[in-house]
């Protein structure tokens, strides 16, 4: 059952999702702290808390808390704080004491932090919503107990990882994912863009065709960095949950060689973070939704799972998790009418295309949820979890904005719509690039590559069945109170029409402008931004003068719509041309 609990809590913890820790041993160390009766509790309290924590550092206290009966330890003293720089960093949290580190003697507060939220995620603890604590579960006392005497996993301690991890709706997830056919072979970035509430922050994905155009574009020297940190959040949950059931013996990491076009040139490379699934691993998931003799494995479904980031974390989580109420305690199959008609009951005034969304998003976290005709039949078993009501949920004018465009996208994928959060988060500016290119040449019939770094603008676009072919240079910004195109960076996108206009090896050697093909010769500029501020448009004006080329300035939602007409075929290139590059901003919404 899903219960509604009003709380006035200030702050809410972001569980759910984990994105460091691997480990399964120092897993079920984390587990064992939370139980009187283990060797691991034993050592924190009398070897472990007084030889890494100093007592201005929590010593006593953390000692303090695990003597008390029953043992319920609050999230501060577990995970604790950081320090900077991180080098200065001293052990002040039991979880990071009750695990070693890399070249010291504990992990410092991060990754305590996400050994926590493992452990929730896998149901070997519980928290309390009034105290900001946890304590065991029972499923958390069997793991503690099937610990042997050796180091390695005991093969009962390997079954109950196992099923807890199968509890564990993303790790579902996952194993549907790579089991679809006998063939499938997916690399991170595949699993990540099916994976979450997608179509918003906390939920990106690297688009891989773009990616690999850029690893082949760039240099021997950025290439593996390329590849170890170019990623989105859901594509790191995927590699994170892969490595888990790697470690279980459930999937196996298979380099998987992947090739995009770009017109007729071909573009090849090897992703080390690709997956498929064992044999242990088909009858795992095939235990999890009860085929054969099985009974169904229950899910742990938490609210903070619904939505991970954002000021309005805490509103698309409760609306998730009404909708997941209503689909759950219903026998038949629901309509939407009947879920908008619920939400609007608890104060959420709702739309169809809104809730569609959102059970996908609830399909794609792992739950099983079919579609018929138009009805929604919830297919699974959950454990009860609480639904914290905050004392005041508004959706806010950012929300509503997304809303507004996720009504009139009726031919762009959804996913799209992280663009919106993305173009605010300055954090994320690459993966803003990225996905602006992805839609560009992915959805509106554009060639073209990112490019960034050095001395090369963000991306170009050109087209190639024109009977008049043109490019555009892009300029991508993320700033979360809007883009005012200061001179500095006016005068930046200048120097790149300049280059391109003299292509004077001379003048940059990196020769990025070869990227367009020999027969366009015909050239635009374009700022991609949240919205616009203050005086860009007489900077447009500026540079077009200045160069005799026309530009833009466009909304990342007016692009969205802009792309939009164009897949429904209200728009061509040519108007795109004619309409979009009018020196000023160009405006569908």
């Amino acid at each position: 059952m899903i219960s509604i609990v009003p709380t006035y809590n200030r702050k809410f913890r972001a569980f759910g999702w984990v994105q460091d820790p691997s480990n399964l041993r120092s897993l079920c160390d984390v587990v064992a702290v939370f139980a009187p009766c283990s060797a691991k509790h034993r050592e924190m309290v009398d070897s472990v808390i007084p030889r890494l924590v100093a007592e201005q550092d929590g010593r006593g206290a953390f000692i303090e808390a695990l003597r008390l009966r029953p043992l319920k330890l609050k999230y501060a003293h577990l995970v604790g704080t950081s320090f900077t720089p991180r080098s200065a960093s001293r052990c002040n949290g039991i979880i990071q004491a009750a695990v070693k580190g890399q070249g010291r003697d504990f992990i410092v507060d991060w990754p305590a932090d996400n050994f926590v939220r493992w452990a929730h995620c896998f149901g070997f603890i519980k928290y309390d919503y009034a105290d900001d604590s946890f304590e065991i579960t029972d499923s958390g006392l069997e793991l503690v107990r099937a610990r042997g005497a050796e180091e390695a996993l005991s093969e009962k301690e390997k079954e109950l990882l196992i099923n807890a991890a199968l509890a564990y709706p993303p790790v579902v997830r996952v194993l549907s994912l790579l089991s679809e056919t006998e063939d499938t072979h997916l690399t991170k970035f595949e699993i990540g863009r099916q994976l979450g509430f997608i179509g918003e922050d906390g939920f990106t994905s690297m688009p891989q065709k773009v990616f690999v155009r850029s690893l082949a574009n760039a240099e021997a020297t950025e290439r593996s960095t390329m590849k170890a940190n170019w990623e989105g959040s859901s594509d790191k949950y995927a590699r994170m949950i892969a490595k888990w059931l790697e470690n279980l013996g459930l999937v196996m990491r298979v380099s998987k060689e992947v090739t995009v076009w770009l017109g007729e040139k071909s573009y090849t490379d090897t992703i080390a973070h690709s997956y498929i699934i064992t044999a242990p691993g088909i009858t795992a998931l095939r235990r999890s939704v009860g085929k054969s003799r099985h009974k169904r494995i229950a899910k742990n479904v938490c609210w903070e799972m619904l939505a991970t980031k954002g000021a309005d974390r805490e509103y698309l989580r409760t609306r998730r998790a009404l909708i997941l109420k209503c689909l759950s305690e219903s026998s038949r199959r629901v309509s939407d009418s009947k879920i908008i008609n619920f939400l609007e009951s608890n104060g959420f005034k709702e739309n169809n295309n809104t809730v569609a969304d959102d059970i996908r998003g609830l399909q794609n976290i792992g739950i099983a949820i079919s579609v018929k005709d138009g009805k929604y039949l919830f297919d699974d078993v959950i454990n009860d979890f609480v639904i914290p009501l905050p004392q005041s949920l508004a959706k806010s004018d950012f929300v509503e904005t997304k809303e507004r465009i996720r009504d009139k996208l009726l031919h762009l994928p959804h996913e799209y719509l992280s663009l919106i959060d993305l173009a605010y988060d300055s954090k994320q500016n690459r993966l803003f690039e990225m996905k602006t290119l992805g839609l560009l040449t992915e959805e509106c019939g554009y060639h073209g590559l990112h490019l960034g770094g050095s001395r090369k603008p963000d991306g170009i676009i050109y087209t190639d069945t024109e009977r008049y072919n043109y490019g555009v240079i892009i300029d991508t910004k993320a700033y979360s109170r809007g883009y005012n195109l200061p001179i500095s960076q006016a005068d930046e996108m200048e120097r790149y029409i300049g280059e391109n206009q003299t292509r004077d090896v001379k003048i940059n050697p990196n020769k990025w402008w070869e990227y367009f093909p020999a027969d366009v010769e015909e050239f635009y500029f374009m700022f991609v931004s949240g919205h616009f501020i203050g005086n860009f448009r007489s900077q447009i004006e500026r540079i077009s003068r200045n160069k005799a080329i026309n530009g833009t300035a466009i909304a990342v939602a007016n692009l969205l719509l802009c792309v939009e007409a164009y897949k429904a075929g209200e728009l061509t290139h040519e108007a795109i041309k004619t309409k979009v590059f009018n020196n000023g901003e160009f405006e569908l919404s």
